[in-house]
């Protein structure tokens, strides 16, 4: 497989050429424009793959800090088992964990990050990522409203159902 750079250059190559020829397959190499193209299509795939881990990594930050956070002043009871083992020992054992789970979540993701599953996979990763930040910000509205001063049902009602 070539590199990004190589891909990149063929695929403007490929635009620019203006002889018509189809693409053959010759003893199962394949030949021509679509090789170059599906190598192009390829390397750009590689790279939102990159970029999705990225950012899966960004949100796995901010969930074990707010877990952290939360965990510390108490308004956090993990219902994860091993999770809350981790926790009750320190935070040193909780980052070891998340940040082992995520690696070893995002290494196949990277390893074959040229095919089309390991970006779907990314994108619901992130997507399930995403969500679990959202439902932090309304965790800490609530314990920064009741923290603030009481809170009635007809308040809590109102922010559990997401308006401000």
């Amino acid at each position: 497989m070539p590199t990004p750079a190589q891909a990149d250059s063929e695929f403007v190559s490929w635009l620019s050429t203006s002889s018509p020829t189809v693409p053959l397959e010759l003893d199962g190499i394949r030949c021509g424009r679509l090789a170059s193209f599906l190598d192009w299509v390829a390397a750009a795939r590689a790279h939102r793959v990159l970029v999705l881990v990225m950012a899966i990594w960004l949100l796995n930050a901010f969930d074990l800090t707010l877990t952290i956070f939360a965990h510390q002043q108490g308004m956090l009871h993990e219902q994860n088992p091993v999770a809350r083992e981790m926790l009750e020992a320190g935070v040193l054992p909780i980052m070891l964990y998340k940040v082992g789970l995520v690696f070893m979540g995002s290494y196949p993701l990277l390893k074959f990050r040229a095919h089309r599953i390991c970006e779907l996979g990314a994108l619901v990763v992130l997507a399930a990522y995403a969500l679990l930040a959202v439902r932090w910000s309304t965790c800490y509205e609530l314990y920064s409203l009741s923290a603030s001063d009481s809170v009635n049902l007809a308040e809590f009602n109102l922010i559990n159902r997401g308006f401000p």
